[in-house]
């Protein structure tokens, strides 16, 4: 185990008392496992504030034309030779994580019938038999990744592409696809346990993520997000869900405050156990989805999310290591506007 100095653990010590009354909440949950009601929050003190700084944003951290005028990569670039070969260099013990959760294929309050992954086994004969799958995976429950095609504003994708000409039913999205990662991504990943940083089980739902948080765990766990990385939020979705029941819409997500950081650091793809957007979000009535816009449109960084990271966790507490390499790769389907994932942790 890694020994932290008396400074690292003065400077989390407020977050560790400040999950204890979330763990009395989840005490308050008892052993039937009831979901108990939770509470809209109120807007946070910043948000005027906030709102003002996420116009000028827009402009600041808009990296269009910083890898050329025709890139569809956005800061992937960053995943050099030389970052995919460092990357390897953290495989110690040689275990592999799954970090996808099973497919829904049961309606539920965070699978619509919309979102369902429709398997059916074909005709079975005496020599075998076949399936065929069918699924939207854009939503709550899927793992998958986001490219600029699926946010967009003003008529423009990441780069300034013009939507008009370059998106239609038939053909989908033709620049900036799923097809520009058809090689895969392999690089280093940096897992934020931000339960383990407020000392609960699962972080609640509609709780921001602020920038705040994710500082004190990058003392806590002395490891950081740099340039061309992943970014692995968890908040204890999953655990959570099994525990309690499904949900939708209020998600323990990042919170506005974290884009200058998101910025500053430019991994490549961010991750989360659920939409990365936290929500609800009073306030912020009428913005869409701020950080989808933020990561995608302007800085050019992908999304992956809905992802299942409870082994991923239960290892990287073991271990005591929270930084690995992640691979994973899209179905390369020209004209995708993303693609459910099977992402790998190797430790």
């Amino acid at each position: 185990m890694k020994k932290f100095d008396p400074d690292r653990i003065i400077t989390v010590i407020a977050y560790v008392l400040a999950g204890l009354a979330a763990t009395v909440h989840l005490q308050a949950h008892g052993q039937d496992g009831e979901a108990q009601a939770v509470p809209n929050p109120a807007a946070p003190a910043d948000t005027a504030e906030l709102r003002a700084q996420y116009e000028q944003w827009r402009q600041e951290f808009n990296t269009w034309g910083r890898w050329g005028p025709g890139d569809n990569k956005g800061a992937s670039n960053l995943i050099t030779p030389e970052k995919v070969r460092s990357a390897t260099g953290l495989v110690q013990n040689g275990l592999v994580v799954s970090l996808a959760p099973p497919v829904p294929q049961v309606a539920a309050a965070d699978v619509p019938e919309s979102g369902l992954f429709r398997r059916t086994t074909n005709r079975i004969t005496d020599g075998g038999t076949a399936d065929t799958y069918q699924v939207s995976y854009h939503g709550l429950t899927v793992a998958h990744m986001d490219t600029w095609c699926h946010f967009f504003e003003n008529g423009q994708m990441y780069n300034g592409i013009p939507v008009e000409g370059n998106l239609n039913p038939e053909e989908g999205c033709k620049q900036g696809s799923v097809m520009n990662w058809r090689d895969g991504v392999a690089t280093r990943a940096v897992l934020y346990d931000i339960a383990q940083l407020k000392g609960v089980e699962w972080v609640e739902p509609g709780t921001p993520i602020t920038r705040a948080d994710l500082e004190a765990w990058e003392e806590m766990s002395g490891v950081r997000a740099g340039p061309g990385d992943v970014v692995l939020l968890y908040t204890g979705r999953w655990k959570r869900r099994a525990a309690v029941e499904p949900w939708r819409d209020q998600v323990a997500g990042y919170y506005a405050d974290t884009i200058p950081w998101m910025h500053e650091r430019m991994p490549a793809f961010l991750g989360h156990d659920f939409n990365i957007d936290w929500n609800p979000r009073p306030g912020w009535e009428g913005v869409r989805n701020p950080i989808h816009v933020a990561a995608l449109n302007w800085m050019g960084i992908g999304i992956v999310e809905c992802l299942d990271l409870e082994q991923a966790v239960a290892t990287a507490r073991e271990l005591d290591r929270y930084e690995f390499l992640i691979t994973f790769a899209p179905l390369p389907v020209e004209g995708g506007t993303g693609s459910p994932l099977n992402p790998l942790a190797i430790f």
